[in-house]
Order: C-alpha cells, then structure tokens, then sequence
C-alpha cells in the first residue's frame, strides 16, 4: 500500500507541471444544515470526511472575512463548544489547506496529521484579524500522506474550505506518463547499443 500510494505521489508531482490535476474535494458545508452538531460524516466528490469533537455548522452571518456562508464554528450557534476537533478521511490526502479563526483578536491553530494511527506532520498556524474585523484569521496548509488531522486553537474556532487534495492522478493520464518515462528508456538503451 505505502509504495504504490508513494508512487501515486510521485506521478501527481510530475503533473504539477502538466495540465493534469490530481482529485480534490472542497467541503465547505454549504450542503449540510445550520444546527448541525459533531459528530457527523460529510461526503464531496467521493471523500468523505468524518468530524468529530464539539463543534456546530452555523451561518457565519457576516463575522468573517474569508469564512463565508455555512462554517464549522465553536460556540456560536450551540454554546459551551471548545476543544480538539478531529477529521477523519476515507482514504488517504496528501494536503489539506483551510481557513480558520479564532474567538476575538489574533490566535493560532495547531494542526496534527496521522497515517492511521501514526503521527506524519505538525503545524502551527497564526491568525491576524483583518482591517474592520474582530476576529483572527488565517490559512492551514498541511502535506504528506495521511487521512486523519486533528485541530486545536488557542481560543475557540471557526473553520471553513476545507480543500482535501488525493494526490492520485487519473488512471489514463499515468498510463501516459508511465508510456512516454519507458519509451525514453528504450531510446536511451538503443542510443548506448
């Protein structure tokens, strides 16, 4: 399983420079209902992402910048939220960006991801609140090969565009890559005999 998921990550990076992309999903929870508490499993585009931890789907009623719409919020719409919340993905991501904030002024968000069971990237994040705001805002990108994060704030959090990226190109544009990497190794093999 680790070398041919390690290999599909070789490929997808080769694509970076093609005009094809690896699979991703957005989930911004625009499709599910304001009330909606964790835990609660949302699919997009195949994935599905299961949330854990106390937190509610909410209207941001216009308390965010760049966190529009629906968001996953602590103590907004349902008091007494706070503390860890965790992602559970049905297969394995290699990078997860988000946008998140934090509870009046600037924050962070420490955000942990696993392969299983096993610890694979850390980060920490730091919110600023933007001009005419009053909350902290911020951007969480993490990569490597996992399919679980967990998230935790210095204050209570708000999260949003949750953009989950495969990393598994499609199946005939690696059989193009696969074709085109042989044929230079035959002409390379014919050109030193």
């Amino acid at each position: 399983m680790d070398i041919k998921h390690n290999f599909s990550t070789l490929l997808c990076g080769a694509f970076l420079f093609s005009a094809v992309s690896c699979s991703a999903a957005l989930f911004t929870f625009e499709g599910l209902p304001t009330g909606q508490t964790t835990p609660f499993t949302y699919t997009v585009d195949g994935l599905s992402a299961s949330f854990s931890g106390s937190a509610s789907v909410c209207d941001s009623t216009g308390l965010f910048t760049n966190l529009t719409g629906n968001v996953l919020i602590q103590a907004y719409c349902v008091g007494a939220q706070s503390g860890m919340l965790s992602v559970t993905f049905s297969s394995d991501i290699t990078n997860l960006s988000l946008n998140f904030a934090n509870q009046a002024g600037p924050g962070t968000l420490a955000v942990t991801a696993f392969e299983n069971s096993t610890q694979v990237a850390t980060g920490l994040f730091s919110s600023a609140v933007p001009p005419g705001g009053f909350n902290g805002e911020g951007l969480a990108s993490i990569s490597g090969v996992f399919n679980r994060v967990t998230l935790s704030g210095s204050t209570v959090l708000a999260l949003d565009n949750f953009n989950a990226s495969a990393g598994v190109p499609e199946p005939s544009a690696a059989a193009m890559i696969l074709g085109g990497i042989a044929l230079i190794g035959a002409m390379a093999r014919r050109a030193r005999g």
